[in-house]
């Protein structure tokens, strides 16, 4: 896995084997009011990967963000669906409304999204929904992280 950027917001890798982004908050995220290099480290990023990449993201530590931020987000968001995103993965804690502050930035956008429990849950679906393309779809309708 390649580093690309280990914030105290946030740590983005790339998984050139696997075609994968791993995306993870932090503590401090939830008190941000500015990334001043949020949006160039997704750029490099995505330009270490090819069209049909998927993400991991496990959001299971911030459960709230600075609205100020969501431009920010959305600008990202932007950015994966032009690079030809397959599928993200997001792990979110039960209980914690860390998915309704992730729900506030894809709405927007046609990001296929599904929720899991664990990072095992995250990963291997990833790793089964490279070899069957059918199941992202099949999982998305069906996501478990409510």
């Amino acid at each position: 896995m390649h580093l690309i950027a280990f914030r105290p917001e946030y740590q983005l890798t790339v998984e050139h084997e696997k075609n994968r982004l791993f995306y993870q908050n932090f503590g401090p995220m939830q008190w941000a009011t500015t990334l001043p290099h949020y949006l160039a480290d997704w750029k490099a990023a995505l330009a270490e990967i090819r069209p049909g990449f998927s993400i991991l993201s496990d959001m299971q530590v911030v459960n709230q963000s600075n609205q100020d931020l969501l431009a920010h987000f959305q600008a990202v968001e932007q950015m994966i669906v032009a690079r030809g995103i397959t599928v993200v993965a997001e792990v979110h804690v039960p209980g914690q409304s860390t998915r309704r502050y992730c729900d506030d930035v894809t709405t927007a956008q046609a990001m296929p999204v599904s929720q899991f429990l664990t990072m095992w849950e995250a990963a291997q679906f990833l790793d089964e929904a490279a070899n069957d393309p059918a199941l992202t779809a099949a999982y998305a309708i069906n996501s478990v992280a409510e």
